[in-house]
């Protein structure tokens, strides 16, 4: 893994790892019970960040915002999120607020009325004139932006998934969220390459999106030095 103790202004590291290759190996073959994956998740979380701020990761003073998002004191200049789907996670790391989404492209009962019930009625409409095989994907793609802003921002869903806009940018795959929010900050998402049989997006509060550069590493066990210590819990969110 390249070092992960820097970075820099502009980036925004994405770090994906299968959560069934972290200890304790106790949930058999099958898949991983939602408690497991979230305690994986978070002690992963936890070991990332003591790379970047060179503190323990059971003493992280990881706090709450008011809505409940986990972030590190402001002093420490290092915002992060995580995301949890199936036997995968993503943990974004910046030095600018960052939401993060990731869904497991698995067919849905109903996703058309899904899409009806949680986007602006011209994404949902786009959702049910997709092919019936299709139909799962294109929601998703969807709603993993609006999730990863509600995150990005702390509101989570006690905020409106359909709220707000996104407005596309000319010749960039960036979309900004519109209005900005209350105090000033302007929030722009984007898709991401998850591989295949997930969906996943980005969301950053930053003046200029397109200068970010995201960038997504592959983890293991092994580069974390892993072995279970004592957390604090930040819920983990699938």
């Amino acid at each position: 893994m390249a070092t992960a103790d820097r970075i820099v202004p502009s980036a925004v590291r994405i770090f994906a790892a299968r959560l069934s290759g972290f200890p304790p190996p106790d949930a058999g073959s099958g898949a991983l019970p939602g408690r497991v994956r979230a305690g994986r998740s978070e002690e992963l979380l936890r070991r990332l960040l003591s790379r970047f701020t060179g503190i323990a990761p059971e003493r992280l003073p990881i706090g709450r915002g008011c809505w409940g998002k986990p972030l590190l004191p402001e002093s420490f200049g290092l915002w992060f999120n995580l995301s949890h789907s199936a036997d995968r996670c993503l943990v974004a790391v910046a030095r600018f607020p960052v939401g993060i989404d990731l869904e497991a492209d698995v067919p849905r009962r109903d996703p058309v009325g899904l899409a009806r019930r949680f986007l602006p009625a011209e994404e949902a409409a786009v959702a049910a004139a997709a092919p019936p095989a299709e139909r799962t994907l294109s929601f998703l793609r969807a709603w993993t932006k609006r999730e990863a802003f509600l995150k990005g921002c702390g509101t989570g869903l006690f905020r409106s998934p359909r709220s707000f806009r996104l407005v596309r940018r000319d010749g960039s795959p960036w979309e900004e969220v519109d209005p900005p929010e209350p105090e000033g900050a302007r929030w722009a998402v984007r898709s991401l390459d998850c591989g295949a049989g997930f969906v996943g997006a980005l969301a950053v509060s930053h003046r200029s999106p397109d200068a970010v550069v995201p960038t997504i590493e592959e983890i293991s066990a092994a580069d974390l030095a892993f072995d279970p210590v004592p957390t604090l819990s930040v819920d983990a969110k699938d």
